[in-house]
């Protein structure tokens, strides 16, 4: 029998002691930097509210914001901010928020997206110079995310708003049960008309009209989605100034997408739109339809279809319908809006009221 020597056990466990503390070694080291890397981005974030909050006072806005600095340490920088209240004033505009308490975070391997929360009342307003009447936005809750360029200017943002009601400054209020809305701009303002000025999209469900107004019918939207890129430079100016300039330098808004659903009428489909002289939207598109005659026959019933015009408008239906997926007929349709007339074809359907810009 061979006995085997144990001379290399020694040697082989002082390895293997030392392994083990170079690696304890290389954590704590990189645990120590992490922390000091975090701090060092908490204590910069810090510093940066507080600068923008008192750079936003020197310009004459009011800033009010209670909280108690940044945490989260380790994997999230987070703040929440107690009654924000912010008020806005700019050369051509006036603009107000209000909030319950906010909580905002973000990752610390993507400090360009603020992840942000908050289950209680908000409300925004927004009144243009001259004008008494303003805008109001207000909202039972906010969650979502707001995004940043390398610079720190804004980007846009993606917020879910919680039964939101829109009152328009003729004092008409637009309920709706959720909504979604995006923005998404260039780091540069466009220059000409083929360069984008903004993305948006909104989102509405369940969304109730004012008193005495109606799309297809007085009764709720069941559903509401725009999606549209603007195009073309507009200039810091009062909004009729504003919109002037920007139709005379070739601006329009590309509807890339847009869908309605009404009592029986379902429809989707994309167009551009422009303004004409008078500043009303003018453009034409293509849209999808299911539900177009019965829709037909209630503008026919309620006089928003001229009796001179139901005939043609009845057989140019019943022309473009076919049977779709469902077994409902379906059409598709060019879309024209000229002089506020909406028309399909060559068919006029019904006129629109005059937009009056304040």
């Amino acid at each position: 029998m061979h006995n085997r020597s144990t001379a290399y056990q020694p040697r082989s466990n002082l390895k293997r002691a030392f392994l083990l503390l170079g690696i304890v070694i290389v954590l704590l080291a990189l645990g120590g930097g992490y922390f000091f890397f975090w701090r060092h981005v908490a204590r910069q974030l810090e510093a940066g509210v507080e600068a923008w909050a008192a750079e936003q006072r020197a310009l004459g806005n009011e800033v009010a914001l209670a909280w108690d600095g940044i945490g989260g340490f380790p994997f999230r920088f987070e703040a929440t901010f107690r009654d924000p209240a912010i008020r806005w004033r700019g050369p051509g505009e006036e603009a107000a928020w209000t909030g319950a308490t906010l909580h905002a975070q973000m990752a610390p391997w993507n400090l360009r997206r603020i992840e942000v929360r908050s289950e209680g009342q908000h409300t925004a307003s927004l009144r243009l110079a001259g004008d008494p009447a303003e805008w109001r936005l207000a909202a039972s809750g906010v969650a979502g995310a707001i995004d940043l360029y390398n610079n720190g200017l804004l980007r846009g943002f993606t917020l879910a708003l919680g039964q939101p009601d829109v009152t328009l400054p003729d004092g008409a209020v637009l309920s709706s049960a959720s909504a979604t809305v995006l923005l998404d701009q260039p780091q540069t303002p466009p220059t000409d008309f083929n360069m984008p000025l903004a993305r948006v999209m909104v989102e509405a469900k369940s969304l109730a009209l004012p008193a005495g107004r109606r799309v297809l019918t007085g009764d709720p939207v069941e559903s509401f989605t725009v999606d549209a890129t603007i195009k073309g430079p507009m200039p810091m100016a009062p909004l009729k100034e504003a919109l002037a300039a920007w139709r005379d330098a070739g601006g329009v808004v590309e509807l890339h997408k847009f869908g309605f659903a009404q009592g029986p009428l379902v429809l989707s489909g994309n167009a551009t739109v422009a303004l004409d002289a008078d500043l009303q939207p003018e453009g034409a598109g293509t849209i999808t339809t299911a539900g177009l005659s019965e829709a037909v026959e209630i503008l026919i019933r309620d006089g928003l279809i001229r009796a001179d015009r139901a005939l043609v408008a009845r057989a140019t239906v019943k022309a473009l319908e076919r049977p779709g997926a469902d077994g409902r007929p379906e059409a598709t349709v060019g879309l024209s809006l000229q002089n506020r007339t909406v028309s399909f074809g060559p068919v006029p359907l019904f006129t629109l009221q005059p937009i009056a810009w304040p």
